[in-house]
């Protein structure tokens, strides 16, 4: 049981994600389809309190506390700025996807998630962007692992 808590620790992890938790697992000798499904869950669940309470972080903590709020709204009025020219193409979504799916560090659910609030993508299709994207990197790394073993 103390196994796939850490799993689950690792999934839910900022820059570990899937990205280690299933090394992790490969390393315990529970790489199954069990173990896959679990990981990918709470991989993917970090997505919905980013994309959608971000928010709330900003108009709780951040707008409150003066210059620290001043450098956010300049930082953010530059992102979105710029992401203006970029996110009227329905194929940002497509790039939100391939920017997760890639199984390298920092291009996982949380910093997917982070580029989608900060370009005020719409908040379901991001959503499913980035789970699309975190199950496609989540099958590569499984795959990854899983296949020389059954080579064997």
């Amino acid at each position: 049981m103390f196994e796939y808590i850490l799993m689950i620790l690792l999934a839910l992890t900022p820059g570990i994600e899937a990205r280690g938790a299933y090394p992790m697992a490969f390393y315990l000798g529970l790489l199954n389809p069990y173990t896959y499904l679990l990981i990918y869950v709470f991989s993917s669940f970090p997505s919905i309190p980013i994309i959608y309470g971000l928010k709330w972080v900003e108009r709780k903590l951040i707008i409150k506390s003066g210059l620290l709020a001043r450098i956010y709204t300049k930082i953010l009025e530059r992102v979105r700025r710029k992401s203006v020219k970029v996110s009227k193409y329905k194929v940002v979504y497509v790039g939100l996807i391939l920017y997760v799916a890639v199984p390298l560090p920092l291009t996982g659910v949380w910093t997917g998630s982070l580029i989608a609030y900060l370009m005020d993508l719409d908040k379901k299709r991001s959503i499913i962007a980035v789970f699309i994207g975190n199950l496609i990197a989540c099958t590569i790394i499984y795959l990854t692992l899983f296949t020389p073993q059954l080579l064997r």
